[in-house]
């Protein structure tokens, strides 16, 4: 083999090298979030399949959760448990419902712009005798994002938690109808 062959053949193979990192660098941009002061670089809100609104704790020690899913046949279900306090008869529910739910929490998800608060920083103070309300997401592939009520959350997050408690309790009202 020639000289001018196999400079030309180092050529090529660095220029497939750097096309094909380029593609990598290319594609992980686009299917993956790229974090970028605390957020996300990408809007993920159109993935959300499942939004959880979760209270417990307090004086009573009472616990309640409410989650809207999307489950692998792309049906939309709801699901209900309650215990108000320690001891209290437990209420459970699970049924499904309309996929206008998954709609509904994808939009608030861009309202609030949730997937660019990136990590919160949790307030120092604890009330240990207060319940805690958390709202946790699963988006993208099989991405989880969780914020709790004793997190200081950005500005522009006012009535986040009563937004999300408003859709999924409208679901709860139902009671399987």
């Amino acid at each position: 083999m020639n000289k001018k062959m196999k400079v030309a053949i180092i050529v090529i193979l660095v220029g497939a090298v750097v096309i094909a990192a380029a593609v990598g660098v290319w594609y992980y941009k686009t299917k993956f979030y790229i974090p970028d002061k605390g957020g996300m670089e990408r809007d993920l809100s159109d993935t959300v399949v499942s939004c959880s609104y979760s209270m417990g704790g307090g004086m009573d020690g009472g616990s309640m959760n409410m989650r809207i899913y999307l489950n692998e046949k792309n049906e939309v279900w709801f699901e209900y448990y309650n215990q108000p306090y320690i001891g209290a008869e437990e209420e459970s529910a699970s049924f499904q419902i309309d996929y206008d739910a998954i709609l509904k929490l994808r939009r608030k998800c861009k309202d609030f712009a949730v997937f660019n608060w990136g990590e919160l920083k949790c307030s120092e103070e604890q009330l240990l005798d207060a319940p805690t309300t958390s709202v946790s997401f699963t988006y993208g592939d099989n991405e989880y994002y969780s914020v709790n009520s004793s997190c200081e959350l950005p500005k522009n997050s006012e009535g986040f938690f009563t937004a999300f408690y408003g859709i999924l309790n409208e679901y709860n009202t139902q009671g399987g109808n």
